[in-house]
């Protein structure tokens, strides 16, 4: 009984080091994006680089069910991972 007495403390952090690991959140990667697209289906990828024109603020955004505006985690349409920025069809004005 001695022994099982002597040992609690290490049984104790031994369950509380696996409790925080099994509850810690995950941690979100930041979005490393500075450009802005719109889909095209004339380009490769199906996006046209329209940041110039974004920020400006010379567009518009329809109001439609389509994507507006997007961007790539990774600027690239082909391998990053979108986030739908303004809903609608692009106009540049």
């Amino acid at each position: 009984m001695k022994k099982l007495i002597k040992r609690l403390p290490v049984l104790g952090l031994a369950l509380a080091a696996t409790a925080a690991f099994a509850f810690n959140m995950p941690i979100e990667e930041e979005s490393m994006a500075t450009r802005v697209w719109t889909p095209d289906a004339s380009q490769p990828d199906g996006y046209r680089d329209v940041t110039a024109i974004a920020e400006e603020g010379n567009y518009d955004c329809n109001l439609s069910s389509d994507e507006c505006l997007v961007e790539f985690s990774n600027d690239d349409p082909a391998s990053g991972t979108k986030t739908i920025l303004q809903d609608g069809e692009f106009e540049a004005q």
